[in-house]
């Protein structure tokens, strides 16, 4: 009986340190458990502090919206969307739309602004004209009756110019005054001339006898001649449209006002802006009467 009680009490002994040992264990285990998944929190902590925050894609830029022409514009838009601007001259007959077809300088030449024939033309932009040029050529045909830029060479009266000194060139869209800067003559090299009309009307002319080439008789002088007698070589006007560069608008500027037929009182600084009015004139061989208009700024 005693051996048996003995035999219970050791299996009872082992009992007993058996789950005191699994028990110690499984709070070993249960601790080390929590230390790890401590650890893991931490780590997640870590690279959540250490994670660079995400990038911010920028926003789109926003496209400005583009410009409307002014509404007095919008009925001749609908029969020529060629329309560059309109040019007026208070007082004076020019008072017309300005076109801009870059594939073809000369299409209006002698077009009316629906496209119909028109010996007169439409007044039309310089094909080289860049809107950063600071300077807008306009040619006009140089008409007997008046009509288009018929009329310009009464500029060369100081007396005239100084009483109709603003020109109107305004844009589709936008309204600008220009004063005038200067009014002169000059001449064009035959390799120059507009196109093939334009060397059959001064063939005629000569013929007519309508240009006197030189002599005391001659109504203006030969720029050309006078040029080549001070060494100054030739002024081409009409190959200075962009004028974005200081230096060549300084001496568009200079040369302008060198062959001005009067004082205006007015200087052209840098940043200003220039419209330039051509015509052909008869007082020379491939003559031409140009009246600049400056645009303060």
């Amino acid at each position: 009986m005693r051996i048996k009680r003995t035999i219970k009490n050791s299996i009872l002994v082992l009992l007993i340190l058996m789950t005191s040992a699994c028990l110690i264990t499984g709070c070993a285990g249960k601790k080390h458990f929590d230390k790890a998944v401590e650890r893991v929190e931490e780590t997640r902590d870590d690279e959540t502090v250490n994670k660079p925050a995400p990038k911010e894609e920028p926003e789109p830029e926003q496209e400005p919206e583009p410009l409307k022409p002014l509404e007095k514009y919008n009925d001749i838009l609908k029969i020529n969307p060629y329309v560059f601007g309109w040019l007026k001259i208070d007082d004076t007959v020019i008072d017309e739309p300005v076109v801009y077809t870059p594939g073809d300088q000369n299409y209006f030449l002698h077009r009316a602004i629906d496209g119909s024939d028109e010996s007169k033309g439409t007044l039309f932009v310089a094909i080289n004209w860049r809107e950063e040029n600071n300077n807008t050529l306009i040619y006009g045909h140089n008409m007997k009756d008046g009509t288009a830029f018929g009329s310009l060479a009464k500029f060369a009266d100081p007396s005239y110019g100084m009483s109709h000194n603003i020109l109107h060139f305004d844009t589709l869209y936008e309204e600008r005054d220009f004063k005038l800067y200067a009014a002169f003559y000059s001449q064009i090299a035959d390799e120059d001339l507009e196109t093939e009309e334009d060397a059959a009307a001064l063939e005629e002319a000569l013929e007519e006898g309508e240009i006197k080439l030189d002599g005391d008789n001659a109504p203006y002088y030969d720029i050309f001649k006078t040029e080549r007698a001070e060494d100054n070589g030739r002024f081409r006007y009409y190959y200075f449209t962009d004028l974005s560069d200081k230096d060549d608008f300084e001496y568009y500027a200079e040369n302008v006002k060198e062959r001005a037929l009067y004082d205006t009182g007015i200087e052209a600084e840098w940043g200003d802006e220039f419209v330039t009015l051509s015509t052909c004139s008869y007082h020379v061989r491939n003559g031409r009467f140009v009246v600049v208009g400056i645009r303060k700024h």
